[in-house]
């Protein structure tokens, strides 16, 4: 008789053209399960926790055991579920729902009902699928031998029992049939992805415990798979060149595993670290180079970094000496506003903190163990430029490098401290100024046409740049 999976499909789900099957409730202890299950008993805290809630929604299917027990034929894990619940003191669940089959079914199709069960109702791991496969088309052959036809292909009867296409049904046969066992425990355990599997299946016993010794842990799929293609067109990580002593490489598996790791520039055994750009890169070389190759490397690299520190010094000694002539030149308009050492100059709001005294250490060269970044003290960094032009008592010009006269506005009542012409404003600052001479000698000021005293009060005053030749006509006081 030919075989339909459809017809075999309505045997497992009850569905009987000649009765209906009935439920009948066996205690669990009579309950044996299918010797023959492979299947892994998962999640069953979270399936007990279900039928505790919502009770058992589908009864198991046995068929008649030894005596008077009963063997299952699908619901092994609802039966371990169940025995959980029992144990932790649930007796009304000891009583389990079953429908007992009334066919008699030979060996091989009540495994394959078995099988089929678990592929309908469960997520598989992919070692489950493999086994399942290789159990399926065992089972498939010998219902062959007792007189089941099968038209077609054996594989696609297979894939449609196991319910998986026919590509992954061959390929997991040859994961099963060619992995060697350092590799099979890993797939097994679910901890071989079917990718990299089926990719190391297909590579020769020899290159596959290579592979397996030089890898801490399995290749993704796509690294064992350009594995795969190098070693089909030829590649055996087998050098034959020759160190610079002269001496035979002999790290064909570096070689190998530099290769499973890296996917753009593999080395196949043939390129000498010493002559490979990526083990002398500075940044993210090979770490799969040799022992000469890192003593180059580190060569290279200790001369890199001496030179950078020798440029880093050059680098110190060149801003020291822009930190000590912009330090000079702030020296100079405190000592000429005559600034207590501790004053402390609001160079800027993220600026260092700077006080008079250091301002002058540094213009001696002073700089004691500090290390710096750049000038401190450069007037292009400065963002508080009128609270500095206040302090140091001396014009924003100064500040910015724009004049060498330290002149600028001050505040009366503070004298100028030397004779000389000064724009003075006496009243509100909308009304401008005039230009007065303040005779340091006599200690008042001068009009300056007519040298006479003059009885002002300043509000602000400005020295007086050198005046033009368009002004000579203004003579200075007697």
């Amino acid at each position: 008789m030919p075989f339909e999976i459809g017809e075999f499909a309505k045997r497992l789900s009850g569905v009987q053209i000649e009765h209906r099957e009935q439920i009948e409730y066996i205690d669990i202890d009579r309950i044996d399960d299918d010797p023959r299950n492979f299947y892994e008993l998962s999640g069953l805290d979270e399936l007990a926790a279900n039928i505790e809630l919502l009770g058992l929604q589908q009864p198991i299917r046995v068929r008649d055991g030894d005596g008077d027990h009963v063997v299952i034929v699908s619901g092994h894990r609802r039966r371990a579920a169940i025995r959980k619940l029992v144990q932790d003191g649930r007796n009304d669940l000891r009583e389990v729902p079953c429908i007992r089959e009334a066919q008699a079914d030979s060996p091989a199709m009540q495994e394959l009902k078995l099988i089929y069960a678990n592929s309908s109702t469960r997520e598989l791991t992919t070692a489950e699928k493999a086994k399942q496969i290789e159990r399926t088309e065992l089972l498939l052959y010998q219902l062959q031998e007792e007189g089941v036809e099968f038209p077609g292909r054996m594989r696609d009867h297979v894939a449609e029992v196991c319910k998986v296409s026919g590509a992954k049904v061959a390929r997991l046969k040859v994961i099963q049939a060619k992995l060697i066992p350092e590799w099979a425990v890993l797939f097994q355990a679910d901890k071989l992805p079917e990718q990299t599997a089926y990719a190391i299946a297909r590579m020769p016993e020899d290159l596959q415990r290579r592979l397996k010794k030089v890898c801490p842990s399995p290749p993704v799929g796509y690294a064992a798979e350009r594995i795969l293609s190098l070693w089909e067109s030829g590649t055996t990580w087998e050098p034959d060149m020759t160190c610079p002593d002269g001496r035979p490489c002999k790290r064909g598996d570096a070689f190998l595993r530099h290769d499973v790791e890296h996917s753009c520039d593999v080395c196949k055994g043939q390129k000498c670290c010493m002559e490979c750009k990526e083990a002398k890169s500075e940044y993210y070389a090979c770490d799969r180079m040799c022992s000469k190759a890192q003593a180059l490397r580190k060569e290279k690299r200790d001369e890199r970094a001496e030179a950078a520190e020798d440029e880093k010094a050059k680098r110190q000694v060149k801003i020291k000496q822009e930190i000590q002539a912009s330090a000079a030149r702030l020296l100079q308009a405190a000592d000429a506003a005559g600034l207590d050492d501790s004053v402390i100059i609001p160079f800027g709001s993220y600026r260092p903190e700077i006080s008079v005294q250091q301002l002058r250490a540094y213009a001696a060269g002073d700089f004691g163990d500090r290390y710096f970044y750049g000038n401190d003290l450069s007037s292009s960094d400065f963002d508080l430029i009128a609270k500095i032009s206040r302090c140091l008592k001396c014009s924003s010009d100064y500040i910015l490098g724009l004049s060498d006269n330290l002149g600028g506005w001050h505040w009366w009542p503070e004298a100028p401290k030397k004779s000389g012409f000064y724009w003075v404003v006496t009243g509100p600052l909308h009304g401008g100024g005039s230009l007065y001479w303040w005779n340091q000698n006599q200690g008042y000021w001068e009009a300056s046409e007519f040298a006479l005293d003059v009885n002002i009060s300043p509000v602000l005053w400005m020295e007086c740049p050198e005046l033009p030749e368009a002004m000579a006509w203004v003579r200075e006081p007697v």
